[in-house]
C-alpha cells in the first residue's frame, strides 16, 4: 500500500501512477463527509491525537517531523522497489515533492486541565481536541508549505455491498448511507448497539439496557448530553465497559480525579476503534494475552503502535479473526487509519453475528414461507367453497349496476349540457347585441372626443392671442400712464410759472401804479415849477 507520510524522505519514492487497492479510500457524497482531492490521510504519530484521525484539510494541522522512522521507512521501501525490479517489475517514480509539513511548535501554560480522548484510547489536552475549550493556549506556527496531495478511491467489494445490504434489511443501518462514506463514532455505536440488543441470545454477550432510574444517569462523557440522539445507545456501551468512560475511572480508580472525558462522536472511528469495539463483544478475555502477541503471530508489522487487548485477542483468530475478514491479507494494521462504513458493515456481520443473522434471515424467510403457504391454503380453500366465484359474481353485477348508474347519470348530464349549450347561446346573441350598442356609443364617445379636441385646440390658440393682445395693452397702458405722468409733471410747472406770472403781473402793476403816482407828483411839481419861475 502507498499512503502519504509525516516524513519527507518518504516521499520521494511515491509512484506517479498509484496500483488499485481493494480497500482504498474514493471520494465520497456531498450529503455526508466527501473525500477530494484536497483531503488525503497520512497515518499520525503516536502520541499525537487530531479531531480528523491523520486526514489532512486544506488547512493542514502541523504534524511533528519524525525523521528518523521515516529515512527507515523510506529506505526499505526503496529496497523492496529495487528488489521486486530485479524480478522484472517495472515502477515509474515522479520527480520529488518540493512542499514538506514545517515543524510546529507549540507551548502550554502550566494550568490546562487535563482531558481524556477517548477516540485516540490515550490522554491528551484540551488544546488537542478543540482550541475553543483551552482560550490561554499560546501557538506559534511557522509557514507551511503544503505537498502535492495523494488521493486513493475507495473500492467496495462483492462481500461488504452483501453485508450492508443485509444490515439495510434488517433495519440496522439506515436505507439512506452509503458504503464509501466514513464512519463516525456515533453511528456505530449505534448501529452497535442495536444489532446486539436485537440478535444476540446469549445473555453473556449480549448489551444490557440503562435500568436507571429518571434523573439518576450519571453521564459517562461532557460532550454527550441525554438530549444527543444517540445518548442511549453511547451510554449503553460505557455503562457496558466497552469503551471507557469516567465511569469506568470512578470504578477502577475510586476517584473523581477526571475533570472532562470526551467521545468525539463526530470523529471517524479508527479501525482500532472498530476491531476493539466489535472483539470485545465477541470474545472472552484473558490474562496475558499482551504478552503472546507478535509481530509473527499477528502478521502485521505495525503490531506495536496497537494499544487495545480486544484487538490483540482478535489477532489470535488467525484467519477466522474480525480483523482479517474486515481488511483481509495485509501486513500493515495502521490502526489510526479511519473506517469506512462498508468497512463496519462487515465487522458487525461477521464472528458470532454472522451465525445470529443467519439465523434471523432464515426466520424471516421461513415467516415469508409460511405467511405464503397460508395465503395459497386459504386461496384453495376459498376455490373449492367457490366464494371466490361468488365473490367477482356478485362484485360484477355490482359494477353492471353501477354503470347502469353512470349511464342514467351521464345521460342527463347530457341533457343537462344541451339546455345549457341553448342558453348560452342566448346570452351570446344578447352580448353581441349588446356588444354592438357598446361600440356604437364607443364611437359617439370618440366623435365627441374629437370635437372637444378641437374646440379646446381653438380656446388654447385664442387664449394665446389674449395672452398676446393682453400684453400689448398692458404694455400700452404703461406707456399712457407714463405720458400721463410727464403730463401732470408739465401741468404742474405751467401752474406755477402761471402763478408766478400773476405774482409779477400784480407787481409790475403796482409798480405801474407807483410809477404812475409819481409821474403825476412830478408833473404837478414840474408844473408848479413852471408856475413859480412864470411868476
Amino acid at each position: 500500500m502507498w499512503f502519504a507520510t509525516s516524513s519527507p524522505s518518504f516521499l520521494l519514492f511515491l509512484p506517479t501512477t498509484i496500483p488499485s487497492l481493494p480497500h482504498s479510500l474514493r471520494p465520497l457524497s456531498l450529503p455526508r463527509r466527501p473525500l477530494s482531492a484536497s483531503l488525503s490521510w497520512a497515518p499520525p504519530s503516536a502520541d499525537q491525537s487530531d479531531d480528523f484521525r491523520g486526514w489532512a484539510l486544506p488547512e493542514a494541522p502541523a504534524q511533528t517531523d519524525n525523521k528518523v522512522v521515516g529515512f527507515g521507512t523510506s529506505l526499505a521501501l526503496l529496497l523492496a522497489c529495487f528488489a521486486a525490479s530485479r524480478k522484472g517489475f517495472d515502477f515509474r517514480f515522479a520527480r520529488p515533492l518540493q512542499g514538506m509539513w514545517s515543524d510546529v511548535e507549540t507551548r502550554r501554560c502550566q494550568n490546562d486541565t487535563p482531558e481524556f480522548d477517548v477516540s485516540g484510547g490515550s490522554k491528551s489536552t484540551a488544546s488537542e481536541a478543540s482550541t475553543e475549550d483551552v482560550p490561554d493556549t499560546l501557538t506559534e506556527t511557522v509557514a507551511v508549505e503544503k505537498p502535492e496531495r495523494v488521493v486513493i478511491a475507495v473500492s467496495v467489494d462483492s462481500t461488504q455491498e452483501e453485508a450492508l445490504s443485509v444490515l439495510k434489511s434488517l433495519k440496522i443501518i439506515e436505507d439512506d448511507v452509503e458504503a464509501n462514506e466514513l464512519c463516525t463514532r456515533r453511528e456505530l455505536a449505534r448501529w452497535l448497539v442495536k444489532l446486539n440488543s436485537s440478535l444476540e441470545r446469549n445473555p453473556k454477550h449480549k448489551i444490557a439496557p440503562i435500568v436507571s432510574l429518571s434523573g439518576s444517569v450519571v453521564i459517562a462523557f461532557d460532550d454527550i448530553g441525554i438530549d444527543d440522539p444517540d445518548f442511549k445507545s453511547i451510554q449503553v456501551l460505557a455503562e457496558a465497559g466497552v469503551i471507557p468512560s469516567k465511569l469506568s475511572w470512578n470504578n477502577s480508580s475510586g476517584s473523581d480525579g477526571l475533570e472532562s472525558m470526551h467521545f468525539f462522536p463526530d470523529r471517524f472511528i479508527s479501525r482500532q476503534d472498530l476491531i476493539d469495539w466489535r472483539a470485545q463483544l465477541e470474545y472472552d478475555f484473558f490474562s496475558g494475552v499482551t504478552d503472546q502477541i507478535s509481530i509473527k503471530k499477528a502478521g502485521y508489522m505495525d503490531v506495536k503502535r496497537v494499544t487495545s487487548p480486544a484487538v490483540y485477542v482478535d489477532m489470535l483468530a488467525g484467519d477466522r479473526s474480525i480483523l482479517r475478514t474486515v481488511f483481509g491479507q495485509s501486513k500493515r494494521f495502521q490502526p489510526n487509519k479511519p473506517s469506512t462504513i462498508a468497512q463496519a458493515a462487515v465487522a458487525l456481520t461477521s464472528g458470532r453475528m454472522k451465525e445470529a443473522i443467519s439465523a434471523e434471515l432464515l426466520r424471516i424467510e421461513a415467516e415469508h414461507s409460511s405467511r405464503q403457504a397460508e395465503a395459497e391454503e386459504i386461496r384453495s380453500e376459498l376455490l373449492s367453497r367457490g366464494d371466490i366465484q361468488r365473490f367477482w359474481d356478485e362484485k360484477l353485477n355490482d359494477e353492471k349496476n353501477r354503470g347502469l348508474d353512470v349511464e342514467r347519470l351521464y345521460h342527463m348530464e347530457v341533457k343537462n349540457l344541451e339546455e345549457e349549450e341553448i342558453n348560452q347561446d342566448k346570452l351570446y346573441t344578447e352580448y353581441l347585441k349588446e356588444k354592438s350598442a357598446m361600440d356604437c356609443q364607443k364611437q359617439l364617445l370618440l366623435s365627441l372626443k374629437k370635437e372637444v379636441d378641437e374646440i379646446s385646440e381653438k380656446v388654447a390658440s385664442e387664449r394665446v392671442r389674449y395672452v398676446d393682445e393682453r400684453l400689448v395693452v398692458q404694455n400700452l397702458l404703461k406707456d399712457l400712464e407714463f405720458k400721463l405722468e410727464e403730463l401732470l409733471d408739465t401741468k404742474s410747472t405751467l401752474e406755477a410759472e402761471k402763478e408766478a406770472l400773476q405774482i409779477l403781473r400784480s407787481w409790475v402793476e403796482d409798480e405801474a401804479r407807483r410809477s404812475q403816482a409819481r409821474a403825476a407828483v412830478l408833473e404837478e411839481v414840474g408844473r408848479r415849477w413852471k408856475w413859480d419861475d412864470q411868476a
